[in-house]
């Protein structure tokens, strides 16, 4: 005999498209900074045979988001790279010279992609150069830090388009080996520097000032709102009256039209309370929110570029008195960093570069270099009467003033100059020697 199971009574359709909700959709960015940032000690305990970056793996993705979010920390990391880069490369060689104007299939120049792998350096701690060994030369590409992770062996990369995506799909993550060993033509060159207790990636390093670059992100993204929701009232006025809902509904509406968006700071918000006979309240407000928020924009910023090894003044930042000498203070502050932070990073990048062109292509990369231009010009601190003659001097004040006879020298040449004349008229010149004071 069969059971005749007793069916749930089904719950009750509710039509939700229709339904009001209060609650608001909208997006975050995560900007929590990772509780630590470790590499696994215990590989055996791995189930797939790369190196995680990170505890999820997408710390190199956290940090380029977060380049996304900081003003101050993306120019840093910009000036950084365009300094790195340099103006061109140079060299005596003149076969090495067109290659490196034309180093792989994409028509990319060297500094191109020299350009792109220090950006991912300075962003990331990690830069990784693909090289393929075609008939006759070898291509170089630059890898996007954040789709690499390392094998278990160090022998290896593993290259995924989409970390969050397809980690577990062969199909989808192509290896790479890393150079000297080579596999199908190709590998790959890794540049990084020694960090304790990671043995497997770099850090970059502002990793000590993660948070202040969330806090640089929060302060502009509170700057926003309060400006696109701009109602800071001056005062509210609180009236007793006799009013309806609707009438107090339309009251709403009206002072969310009138006092959200710009242009509304300072206004009076006017309160009128049903059925209350008291006297008119005033409460007057007062905003002395301003001076707390620019003191920490200013630490935020200061710990930013410290963390990031670099110079106030290259980043636009003055110091205070020192209005009349900025020029100075860039100088001596690059001369700074390219000892200290440049010249480093472009040798590193540059040895692996003179490394392949050496083994795979039989150059010379000896007196392949990076020509570097200062960030300002030195001719306000020229004196131009050593410089320019006196006539270009002349012509330099106006174009119009005739040029001298003995015009085209030096100042500093003319110590003494002859001047000949025949005041009386009588054929009889009369030489004269004027000291010039130097």
């Amino acid at each position: 005999m069969k059971k005749t199971l007793a069916k749930k009574p089904k719950k009750a359709q509710v039509n939700r498209k229709n339904q009001k909700t209060n609650t608001f959709e909208f997006g975050v960015f995560d900007l929590t900074v990772p509780p630590s940032i470790t590499e696994p000690k215990d590989l055996k305990s791995l189930n797939n045979e790369w190196v995680p970056f990170g505890d999820d793996n997408l710390f190199p993705q956290y940090l380029a988001e977060l380049k996304r979010k900081s003003s101050t920390h993306r120019s840093v990391l910009a000036q950084k790279t365009v300094f790195t880069s340099g103006a061109k490369f140079v060299c005596d060689n003149d076969s090495l010279r067109e290659f490196i104007e034309d180093v792989n299939a994409d028509k990319e120049s060297l500094r191109d992609v020299f350009k792109k792998l220090a950006d991912d350096y300075y962003t990331f701690g990690n830069a990784y150069m693909e090289c393929v060994i075609y008939d006759g030369g070898v291509n170089l590409y630059h890898l996007d830090a954040t789709t690499v992770r390392m094998s278990k062996t160090k022998k290896e990369v593993y290259v995924n388009p989409d970390w969050c995506k397809y980690w577990n799909q062969d199909k989808k993550i192509k290896r790479l080996p890393i150079y000297p060993r080579v596999a199908h033509n190709k590998f790959v060159i890794h540049f990084k520097d020694y960090e304790p207790t990671f043995n497997f990636y770099g850090l970059p390093d502002y990793v000590a000032a993660l948070e202040h670059i969330c806090v640089d992100y929060e302060i502009g993204k509170w700057n926003h709102t309060k400006f696109l929701n701009g109602f800071q009232p001056s005062a509210i006025v609180e009236i007793s009256g006799d009013m309806g809902e609707e009438e107090a509904q339309k009251m709403v509406h009206e002072a969310q039209k009138k006092f959200v968006g710009e242009g509304n700071n300072g206004k009076i918000l006017f309160i009128v309370k049903n059925g209350d006979t008291s006297p008119a309240n005033v409460q007057i407000i007062k905003d002395d929110q301003e001076g707390s928020w620019i003191d920490l924009q200013q630490i935020t910023d200061q710990n930013i570029i410290t963390a990031n090894r670099w110079q106030p003044s290259l980043s636009g930042i003055v110091s205070s008195g020192k209005m009349n000498n900025t020029g100075s203070e860039i100088r001596i502050a690059y001369d700074l960093v390219m000892t200290t932070v440049i010249r480093d990073t472009s040798e590193l990048i540059l040895n692996g570069i003179r490394t392949v062109l050496y083994n795979e292509m039989g150059y010379d990369p000896s007196d392949l270099k990076i020509h570097y231009d200062p960030p300002i010009s030195y001719a306000n601190d020229v004196d131009i009467r050593e410089v320019l003659t006196i006539n270009e001097q002349r012509a330099l004040i106006d174009e119009d003033l005739p040029m001298l006879e003995d015009g085209d020298m030096f100042v500093a040449d003319r110590e003494v100059i002859v001047v000949e004349k025949d005041e009386d008229g009588d054929g009889e010149v009369e030489r004269k020697e004027i000291t010039v004071e130097q």
